[in-house]
Order: C-alpha cells, then structure tokens, then sequence
C-alpha cells in the first residue's frame, strides 16, 4: 500500500490513478488552483444552455437535482434554484421505513418547506433488505444496492419525464479519486455509470435475489442508448462552487433548518457530524472500507482539509488513526436486525472479506490495523 506524497489517499482505492507518487485529486487540485470559480460558473452556464436547448419536453423543469437529504443535497438545490436561476426539479431516492433515520426524514421535510417540488421513489422495503444482504454477503458492501438505487433513479425519473439536464454535487474522481467517472471535463458526470459501485458485479446478482424482474428495474441505470436517445447530460456542481466543501456544505445547510448529528463521531467516525444524515447503515460500509482497502471516512475528510491548506499531513494522520474505521455496536445490531442475521453473523461475514496483509483478523471482532498509517507499506 503506497501512500500519495501530499495527503493520504492510497493506491489501493478501486479506480486510484498516481503520477509520480501524487492522486488524481492532488493533481486536479494543484492544476486548477489559478482558475477562479467564476470563469468556471460561467463555462457550467453555458453548458447548461447548450443542453436544455435539445430538451425535448420544453414545458418542464430546466433540470433536476439529485438529493440524498444531507447536506450537500440542500445546498446544491439551493444553489441550482438560487445561483443559477433555474427552475430544479428535486429527485430523491428514498430509504426504506427501517433504514431511513429520524433525522434523515426530517431533512427531506426541510426541502419540501423551502418550496422545492420534489419527488421520492422508495424501492420494496423487504427487496431491499434482502438485496443489503446479499450485497454484504457478495461484495463486503452493505449499500452497493442503496447506491444503485440512488443513481439510477435520478436519471430513470428524467427520461420518463423528458428532462435531460442532471446536476450531481461533487465529482468523485476528482473529490476522491474514482478516475473511471472522469469525463471530458470536470463538469462532465455522464461517466457515472462506471463508478466502481454502479459497475463492479454486473446485474445477475440481483436478478437472483428479487421474485420477480420488476423489483430489480428500480436498480438498474440507463443504458447508453437511453441517455443518448433522450439527451442526457449530467453536469457535476462542484468544480463551479467557489467554497465547496463538506464543511462549507454543513454550516449552509444547518443555517438553513438542516439537522445535523452533533457529537457523534465516537460512533460513526464522521468529524462533520454531518454526513450520511439520512441513513445510518452506510456507516458500516465506511467501516467495511476501511477493512478492505485500508483508508475509509477520516481519510477523505482530512485528505481535503489538507488539498485546502487547512491542516498538516501530521496533523491528519493522528486524526485517520483515531476515527477511520469506526462504527458502533449499536449501529451494527440495527442492521443485523434489519437484514435478520446474528452480529456474530455480520463479522463472519465482514472478516471474510478483510485484507489480511493490512489487517489481523479476530473471530466475531474487528479487526486490528497492522499498518501504520501516512507510511507505504508492503504487507
């Protein structure tokens, strides 16, 4: 496992690409550090007359916006209807009753008191348990399904409605470092389909796993020939975004009636207390990729703290080797609950699919980090 010279990202993230010893997000943010987030806002501009000049359906909304409920979700929608003057349609991929938190439902009642129309499409509650299961059981990711649903609905929504402008906040090849999403530009989102959750697996899996075919329809991304058929564009917002961070992003939108979590992060990890609001479970899965690849939730946080100036790598490494990796018993026993096996079962299957060489593994346990973290390390 190597580490890039400037922040902590590691060359065993799926999709990682280093050039000479630096990320891809490293790399981005050092190139783009003299173009001003004006020059930028008018390039998206101008991009976006471009595309809703092919929509078809020229009634409608000029775009939709896709939400989550947390708070990039708000201020993107904020920032679509208030900065750009557009007319957004919200779009959300809901949770299910038992995996949607308090505070994730509040966070959507938020939205709809702003004004915004805003559609929820929830997949079948017991499908979607069985599919987080099986996903954990396949893949070592308990929302690999969530995830499908979330991305696919957006666009599925905007083909049938015949809107083809699509905005998404961060560009997570450039935010993180998923290089397969990178488009022609940094704007471009058209490339999302290859993003290692949507892609890695193919289809079959879930096709298995639903009584029937049309409970699996809710998952599936449009194909290419859907996009180009319909003119879908999918712009990312951050690159535009003179402040975007998740930071910036959480004191927006608790100005703005959002709820955050304060004082969590001794059981989630998250030193935003302001992400992943809407659910709880994929609070596992930053944990789950910490097991596997060694880096998980502090590790992006503080890699953009340090790309911003805000904090010294040394600094930072004290902080991914306080909280990366951690998720409580509690938050565990609630999906075990939901999706019906044992937490004895849940770290048997979770240590199946540990990396042994950064990690020793202790029955129906966590795991303990053999890796010294911001050193490369052969294992």
């Amino acid at each position: 496992m190597k580490y890039c010279k400037y922040c902590l990202s590691t060359d065993l993230r799926p999709q990682a690409v280093f050039e000479n010893g630096v990320c891809l997000p490293c790399q981005y943010s050092g190139s783009t550090s003299q173009v001003s987030s004006r020059a930028k806002l008018k390039i998206l501009q101008e991009k976006f007359k471009i595309s809703r000049k092919k929509q078809k359906n020229k009634g409608a909304y000029d775009c939709i916006v896709g939400v989550s409920g947390g708070k990039d979700s708000t201020r993107q929608a904020h920032w679509v209807r208030d900065r750009l003057g557009l007319r957004p349609l919200i779009v959300c991929s809901g949770y299910t009753p038992k995996q949607m938190s308090e505070i994730g439902a509040k966070n959507l009642s938020n939205l709809f008191s702003m004004g915004f129309d805003v559609v929820i499409a929830t997949p079948a509650p017991q499908t979607a348990a069985e599919l987080a299961l099986k996903s954990f059981k396949q893949f070592g990711n308990v929302c690999k399904s969530t995830e499908m649903s979330l991305y696919a609905t957006v666009p599925r929504l905007a083909i049938e409605l015949g809107i083809n402008t699509l905005f998404w906040g961060e560009n997570n090849a450039l935010q993180v470092g998923e290089s397969a999403i990178e488009g022609v530009d940094e704007f471009d989102g058209n490339n999302i389909r290859n993003m290692n959750t949507l892609n890695s697996g193919g289809m079959e899996w879930l096709f298995d796993s639903v009584e029937a075919a049309y409970l699996a329809e809710h998952y599936m991304y449009p194909s290419i020939d859907k996009f180009d058929k319909a003119g879908i564009n999918i712009f990312f917002l951050g690159p535009a975004w003179d402040d975007w961070s998740n930071e910036s992003n959480a004191t927006y939108a608790s100005l703005e009636g959002l709820t955050l979590r304060p004082g969590e992060e001794s059981q989630t990890g998250d030193l935003s207390n302001a992400s992943m609001l809407d659910e709880e479970f994929t609070n596992i899965n930053m944990m789950l990729k910490y097991f596997k690849f060694g880096f998980g939730r502090a590790t992006d946080f503080v890699d953009e703290k340090i790309r911003s100036g805000l904090m010294a790598r040394d600094q930072a490494i004290e902080i991914v080797e306080k909280y990366d990796g951690v998720c409580s018993d509690e938050i565990i026993a609630r999906f075990s609950g939901y999706v019906g096996i044992s937490q004895d079962d849940f770290w048997d299957i979770a240590n199946g699919w540990v990396n042994k060489n950064l990690f020793t593994i202790t029955k129906s346990s966590r795991p303990i980090r053999k890796f010294e973290v911001g050193t490369d390390y052969e294992g």
